[in-house]
């Protein structure tokens, strides 16, 4: 079994959870559950989500996120370039052979008989009960 496509993918996924920002709503998710059930101890449901959602009593895991976004957003990721761009080989013509062509057929379609290709589908559709 190939071990490297799985680790990859998930490699790829959190890279693509970190990039949109998933991270952040983890942390903003896990802060507002802990805010509604604090807020829940001294009123109702109602209340404690009108609160945790209303911005005016962030609790403080709300403020070091909020620090946090706003200190990530103001270093944009720059490179500077000190030198100009070298050419370091020129070329002079293809010295690579043209692959070789050859007529490609493909092979009838897998697990499918025949008749099943070659006709449309009953029509109406059946349907099983």
């Amino acid at each position: 079994m190939n071990v490297r496509r799985p680790i990859m993918t998930m490699v790829m996924a959190l890279a693509l959870f970190m990039i949109t920002g998933g991270h952040w709503a983890m942390l903003h998710s896990v802060a507002w559950a802990g805010m509604v059930k604090d807020f829940s101890r001294t009123g109702s449901i109602a209340e404690a989500v009108t609160k945790t959602f209303d911005g005016k009593h962030p609790c403080s895991m709300c403020k070091k996120i909020a620090s946090a976004q706003a200190h990530e957003e103001k270093a944009p990721v720059t490179v500077k370039v000190d030198k100009k761009a070298e050419v370091f080989v020129v070329s002079l013509g293809s010295a690579l052979p043209s692959p070789l062509s050859s007529p490609f057929t493909y092979g009838p379609a897998p697990f499918v008989s025949m008749p099943e290709l070659c006709f449309a589908p009953p029509v109406p559709v059946p349907i099983q009960a």
